[in-house]
């Protein structure tokens, strides 16, 4: 165990014994919370914009985060084994997570769990003692208290009744009292602490306390509620007025979390194929009691002398209800989803893991299994109720609650109880005439048995919650289109996000419904058939449907019919409401509200594949906060997808869907307005991250983007590396369908606005791709300026790819057309890129010219950040020619310039080419030093191409200065980079090492 301690459970901070080290700014403690909740995993930047100021910050916040982050990294490098890292995807915090407390609470519960009661109540103990207050007490703003500090309280309180009542199980009456007493106060309609304490009470002889605290709790109940308290606290009652041990029967054991006492032995599930009218099976727990006799009425007097006993009905028998749906012949794939479904049957310790009659939990199981029409989340629920069932001797209930469907009427809960009454035969005279006492019937039928219930098709939270149940031994299984976070959040039901099926599971799923065989027959038109299918279970199988129907059809004659559908949904019709899937994707969409509505089709006009929150602003012409909330609604829906944090996206065949009714309720001139506003978006985006990136380029002068427009603004670099690195292939995209669309201005913009990340993070090919585009649409539109930007880039892009001839065409027509557009700036690019051309193909005076020339005309311009880049350029020319003194005059010159313009990239350009000089020069040791100046700079800002490229150079000079094993070493990484990305220069390398043994 480190000296140094992280905390989350109470004041937020580091501390060194009880000594806090930091930090004392909230909002420093915000960022520092969010990264201690996941040590080791990367935390974005949004996430923490969000941590410190919620769903509304500021302009500023990304910076400020930034600010926050550099003050952590202070305190943190003097602590050992602690890295807070920095990526494209935001900050990571590596620390060993027994170091954090609330990981450490987590193991020591995760361990108490799997022992027996005497070790156990050590460790909740243990566990109890990290708590110093709640959870996240001091950060900044309300959002991280509220949502994740909410759900730890929660966790705290469970451990506290788990560890009661291990405590009552073991004697320990007064120390569960102890530690139930401030729980109840706190949260004094909590019916497992009430009922713990209440056993804890009485058990230690202060039976009138027990009873008192019961009445005060029912007071409550009807006054706050209007309901009265459920079954098992009321049973548990009437065992103290009767002055019973508390806990004799399966209830009030079950409250004090002991063992239920097991089925019968030779009680097993009838066929799935039965009907609800199942023949009458003994009960297996005591018989119901109406709750309406188990107090007297709110308005009665309350008396405090001890009450009698309430009369219980006499036994009754019935039914084990049977009610699932067959289960599907050919299941596949879900095995990560099966698994989680499986952890929810944890056995009790020596039990067993087979055992029908080990698994015991504390409280009723929920699990909700959520995503978008289509997934197959009914298939998945019945199959794996079919697999547990033997778990459930006491019955499987289900019932289709008509969430989403052709009818768009949903179910009643009161229609879901009496269904469920009706399968546990109660006869029609035992049935009470009120829906809440309807519900609290179906709740004592639950008590005390081991019943699996199959919610499928829920709406929302509140359609499920009178369904279910009271106590503990039951399961039930949700199916929604919705998240239902209410429930995660107040019934602490475990989340199943359901996604598409990928590649493998779509194939399985073809082969096991047309056999092995016909699917390896055609390997090729399979792959057509699931890729248009966009991994969508629902499609796949009426694809799976039409073939098996015609057996004489070949698949690529299928899949060819797919294409010919172009995008639209006709192909997938499966002859009914519920097999089609247009029909399946309205029944989500009829739910929106006008504004999420109107969002969902115009997101068909975008062409993916992710879209960020600030281009959702921009597409609907709405501000980012409106945007954000419209998002959360279709996240909800699923409807749409948060792949990464602030980045949606739906598949194809829900954008298909999208486009389908754009076309149909939004006008043309809506949506070119909306394709107008995207496009503006992220071309004047990428223009103002340009300025970050290269600010020695001489940026686009852009028209005025359309009103609506929302740009993201860059505080440094680091922010627009991350933006570029996540956004260019949708940049991509957007440029085709800019080109698509008639707008040919925004691509060859886009074009050049993607140049220098495509060139410096060596993604050529997608470089060349860009400004073939660009030059054909500039070219037909007789755009001069277009065209030689176009030009250049194709040029680059060729000369990265070793085509030096193709390039240096391309290249010297960018030249000619900037000379007749009069871009001396243009011309000056050009240059460089020849010089760079020269120096590949060995011409190396040449190369020398067109650095002079890179010179003369930035300094024409006045352009001082291109003149000191040109100053490093001709100093690298010179080296090439072997005049390594002039190499040192310009490189230490341009390294000056550079630096007072805290210019990174420059400044590595230029210790790359004094390091190349010093080499020469036989002066090893600064060669190195110069080097790993370059790469340092060149690795901070993620240029992989030319951090490569110094590491090779860095490796000659480690062997010149006879450290042969650095020499290997940098080496190997350097080809390791060069393989990357397919550079030119990895036979060169890997011919050095092999020469090196």
């Amino acid at each position: 165990m480190h000296g140094t301690e992280f905390r989350l459970l109470g004041p937020v901070g580091i501390w060194q014994g009880e000594q806090g080290l930091g930090p004392t700014a909230a909002q420093q403690r915000s960022v520092l919370a969010m990264l201690l909740l996941e040590p080791g995993r990367v935390v974005s930047v949004d996430r923490l914009v969000k941590a410190v100021w919620g769903e509304d910050p500021p302009g500023s916040a990304r910076n400020a985060v930034q600010v926050q982050i550099s003050k952590l990294r202070r305190i943190l490098a003097a602590l050992a084994d602690t890295e807070l890292s920095t990526s494209a995807q935001g900050y990571c915090l590596t620390v060993d997570q027994e170091r954090v407390d609330l990981h450490r609470f987590r193991e020591l519960v995760r361990e108490a769990r799997t022992v027996g009661d005497g070790p156990a109540g050590e460790l909740l103990h243990a566990a109890l003692q990290l708590w110093r207050g709640p959870a996240l007490a001091d950060v900044a703003g309300g959002w991280l208290p509220e949502t994740v500090g909410a759900g730890l309280e929660e966790e705290r309180r469970a451990v506290v009744e788990e560890c009661a009542a291990i405590d009552l199980r073991s004697g320990r009456h007064q120390e569960a009292a102890a530690v139930l007493s401030p729980l109840v106060a706190e949260h004094p309609l909590r019916e497992r602490s009430v009922g713990l304490l209440m056993e804890a009470l009485s058990r230690s002889g202060r039976r009138a306390d027990a009873l008192a605290l019961f009445r005060s709790t029912r007071q409550r109940y009807v006054d706050e509620l209007g309901i009265e308290p459920g079954d098992d606290l009321q049973r548990l009652h009437r065992k103290v007025l009767d002055a019973q041990p508390a806990g004799a029967d399966r209830a009030g054991v079950a409250l004090a979390g002991a063992d239920s006492a097991p089925a019968a032995a030779d009680q097993t599930p009838a066929p799935a194929a039965a009907a609800p009218t199942a023949a009458v099976a003994p009960a297996t727990a005591p018989a119901a009691t109406a709750p309406a006799t188990a107090t007297p009425p709110p308005s009665a007097p309350q008396d405090t002398s001890p009450e009698p006993p309430a009369e219980s009905p006499p036994a009754a028998e019935v039914a084990v209800p049977q009610q699932l749906p067959a289960d599907v012949v050919h299941f596949t794939g879900r095995e990560r989803e099966l698994a989680g479904l499986d952890a929810l049957l944890r056995p009790a310790p020596g039990s067993g893991t087979g055992s029908a009659t080990g698994w015991v939990p504390t409280a009723a199981v929920i699990s909700v299994i959520a995503g978008s029409g289509g997934l197959g989340k009914t298939t998945l629920a019945v199959h794996w109720a079919h697999r547990v069932c033997d778990r459930f001797p006491d019955g499987q209930l289900y019932v289709n609650l008509r969430g989403f469907g052709p009818t768009g009427s949903a179910m009643t809960p009161s229609e879901a109880v009496r269904g469920f009454l009706d399968a546990f035969q109660v006869p029609a005279h035992r049935i009470p005439a009120t829906v809440e006492a309807q519900t609290a019937l179906y709740r004592s039928l639950l008590a005390g048995r081991r019943v699996l219930i199959l919610l499928d098709n829920a709406r929302d939270a509140d359609q499920v919650r009178p369904l279910l149940p009271g106590a503990p031994g039951c399961l039930v299984l949700l199916t929604s289109r919705n998240e239902l976070t209410g429930l995660v959040v107040a019934e602490q039901a475990q989340p199943l996000p359901l996604d598409l099926l990928d590649r493998t599971e779509a194939r399985e799923l073809l082969a096991r419904r047309l056999g092995p065989e016909r699917v390896a027959a055609e390997p090729e038109a399979v792959e057509d058939v699931v890729t248009v299918c966009a991994g969508l279970p629902l499609a796949l199988a009426i694809v799976a449907a039409r073939a098996a129907t015609h057996p004489g059809f070949s698949l690529e004659a299928l899949a060819r019919e797919l294409h010919d559908a172009r995008g639209s949904l006709d192909a997938f019709d499966g002859g009914d409401a519920t097999t089609d899937v247009r029909a399946v994707f309205s029944w989500s969409y009829h739910t929106l509200g006008t504004d999420a509505a109107r969002l969902f089709r115009l997101l068909g006009v975008h062409p993916g594949p992710d879209i960020s929150a600030a281009a959702v602003a921009s597409l609907m012409g709405l501000p980012v906060p409106q945007a954000r909330r419209l998002l959360l609604q279709l996240t909800r829906a699923h409807l749409l997808t948060e792949r990464s944090p602030g980045q949606y996206a739906l598949h194809d065949l829900l954008r298909a869907y999208a486009t389908e009714l754009a076309e149909a309720y939004d006008s043309e001139d809506d949506r070119r307005a909306a394709l107008h506003r995207i496009l503006d978006h992220y071309l004047h985006t990428a223009v103002a991250a340009g300025r970050v990136f290269t600010p020695q380029r001489t940026p686009l002068t852009l028209p005025e983007a359309q009103p609506g427009v929302c740009t993201e603004p860059f505080a440094d670099y680091a922010e627009v590396l991350t933006w570029f690195t996540v956004e260019h292939h949708v940049l991509i995209a957007v440029q085709q369908q800019a080109a698509e669309s008639g707008f040919e201005t925004h691509v060859w913009q886009l074009a050049w606005s993607l140049a220098e990340f495509l060139d410096q993070l060596g993604h050529w090919h997608d470089q060349g791709v860009v400004h073939a585009v660009a030059l054909d649409t500039a070219r037909r539109t007789d755009n001069l300026t277009g065209q030689a930007h176009a030009h250049h880039g194709l040029g680059l892009a060729d000369l990265r790819m070793a085509q030096y001839d193709r390039a240096r065409d391309h290249l010297m027509c960018a030249l000619d057309l900037h000379g007749r557009t009069g871009n001396a700036a243009g011309q000056a690019l050009i240059h460089v890129a020849l010089n760079q051309a020269g120096e590949r193909q060995g011409r190396h005076e040449e190369g020398l010219y067109h650095a002079q020339r890179t010179l003369e005309l930035y300094r024409e311009v006045g352009q001082r950040s291109g003149e000191a880049y040109a100053l490093n350029n001709l100093g690298w020319a010179y080296a090439m020619v072997g005049q390594y003194q002039q190499t040192l005059i310009h490189c230490e010159k341009a390294l000056r310039m550079l630096q007072e313009a805290h210019d990174g990239r420059g400044a590595s350009a230029a210790w790359d080419s004094l390091g190349y000089a010093h080499h020469r020069l036989g002066d090893h040791e600064q060669a190195i030093v110069c080097y790993r100046n370059a790469v340092e700079l060149r690795r901070e800002r993620g240029q992989r191409v030319r951090a490569a490229e110094t590491m090779y150079r860095l490796g000659s000079a480690q062997l010149a200065a006879d450290d042969v094993r650095g020499a290997r070493d940098t080496w190997r990484q350097a080809l390791t980079m060069f393989d990357a990305l397919g550079h030119p220069d990895a036979g060169r390398v890997r011919e050095e090492l092999g020469r090196l043994g």
